[in-house]
C-alpha cells in the first residue's frame, strides 16, 4: 500500500485535477490532502469532489486534513505523513498538487523499488505538462557546492529508459519506503516555510547513506512554464534571496564549517553580481550580502513571518532594494 501526499493551498482546480488522474491509477494506494488553511473555498470544494468521488477508481481511502494555519510546504506534508503513518504503508509519495500522473506510475515505481529495496528513495521522470515530451526535472546529483540536474530540459528521447542513480530529487514527486521515515523525526526540514526542502532533505540521506534512483518510465506532468522570466521587482528579488538563503542554511546544517564557509564566500561573489543586475545597484546589492551572511549565520530556517515579510510586506529588509 502507498500513501500518497497532496498539500494544498488556494489550488483546488489543480488539486482535483491531481486527484482525477489518480483515479486511474490501480495500484493500491489511498490519498491524503492537508489543506494549508486555506482562505478560498478550496478545501469545500475538495471535500465535495472526495464525496462524489469516493467510490470510484481504486483509491482506498480519501482523507481531507484541514489545518488551522499555513505552515507550508514541509510542515504541511510532514503533518499529513503522521497521519498516513497510522495505516501503516509499504511506501509513502510525496506529490504537488499542480501535477498530473500517468496510469501506471506507481506500477513502475513499486516494480523497482519491490526488486530493487536497497533503493529506498525513488523519483519519477518529472515531465512539463505543457510540453508532455519536455522533462522538468529527473533528479540530480549533488555537487560540492549546490547540485545539478540530469536532463533538465531534455526531450524525452534523450533519456535512458533503464534506471539511473541520483542523489538529489524534488519534492515534486518523491517516493520513498516508510522506513525512511523511522530514521528521521521529520521527513522534510520543519525550518523552512518554501523553498530547498528537497536539498536539505538530498543532503541528509547521504549523510544517512540513503540510495536514491530515477525511475524515467515511471511519468508525472508537472504544470510549470517552459521558462521562468525574472521580473525587476521586489518580489522576484526576494525570492532568490529566500532560496539562496535557504540553501546556505541547508549546507550549515549538514557540511563541515570550513566547507560551508567555502561555499558561502562562492555564493556571495555570484549573489553580489546577481543582486547588482536585479537592483541596479551596487551599493545595494553589497547590503543584500551582508544581510545574506548575517542571516545565515545567525538563523536556522525562513519562517512564515520571514516569507511574508519579504514576500508580501516589504519589511524584510531595512532598507529599499529597487531603484
Amino acid at each position: 500500500m502507498v500513501a500518497i501526499i497532496l498539500v494544498n493551498w488556494h489550488g483546488a482546480d489543480d488539486t482535483i485535477a491531481c486527484l482525477e488522474s489518480l483515479l486511474q491509477v490501480k495500484d493500491p494506494h489511498f490519498v491524503i490532502i492537508a489543506d494549508n488553511a486555506s482562505q478560498d473555498d478550496s478545501a469545500d470544494r475538495i471535500e465535495s469532489w472526495l464525496k462524489k468521488n469516493e467510490t470510484k477508481g481504486f483509491v482506498s481511502e480519501y482523507k481531507l486534513l484541514r489545518l488551522d494555519a499555513n505552515y507550508g510546504f514541509a510542515v504541511g506534508n510532514n503533518k499529513a505523513l503522521k497521519v498516513a503513518m497510522q495505516y501503516n504503508p509499504d511506501y509513502c509519495m510525496l506529490l504537488n498538487n499542480d501535477t498530473e500522473v500517468e496510469p501506471d506510475f506507481l506500477k513502475r515505481l513499486l516494480k523497482y523499488a519491490t526488486d530493487n529495496p536497497q533503493y529506498r528513495v525513488l523519483s519519477p521522470c518529472i515531465r512539463y505538462y505543457a510540453d508532455k515530451n519536455k522533462v522538468w526535472f529527473s533528479g540530480g546529483v549533488l555537487t560540492y557546492a549546490s547540485r545539478r540536474g540530469l536532463y533538465t530540459n531534455a526531450d524525452v528521447l534523450n533519456v535512458p529508459d533503464a534506471p539511473f542513480p541520483i542523489s538529489y530529487l524534488s519534492g515534486c514527486a518523491l517516493f520513498f519506503h516508510s522506513s525512511v521515515l523511522n530514521e528521521c523525526n521529520e521527513l522534510l526540514y520543519n525550518g523552512f516555510f518554501f523553498g530547498e526542502e528537497d536539498y536539505e532533505f538530498a543532503l541528509r540521506m547521504k549523510k544517512q547513506d540513503v540510495k536514491m534512483m530515477c525511475v524515467p518510465q515511471s511519468v508525472v506532468y508537472h504544470k510549470v512554464g517552459a521558462s521562468q522570466k525574472n521580473t525587476n521587482d521586489s518580489r522576484g528579488l526576494g525570492r532568490s534571496y529566500m532560496y539562496y538563503h535557504n540553501r546556505l542554511i541547508c549546507v550549515r546544517l549538514h557540511c563541515s564549517v570550513f566547507k560551508f564557509n567555502v561555499i558561502r564566500l562562492l555564493t556571495c561573489v555570484n549573489c553580489l553580481r546577481y543582486f547588482k543586475a536585479y537592483t541596479g545597484s551596487w551599493s545595494v546589492a553589497w547590503k543584500l550580502i551582508r544581510h545574506l551572511v548575517k542571516d545565515t549565520t545567525t538563523k536556522v530556517g525562513f519562517s512564515y513571518t520571514d516569507f511574508r515579510s519579504l514576500m508580501f510586506d516589504g519589511d524584510y529588509f531595512s532598507f529599499d532594494t529597487i531603484k
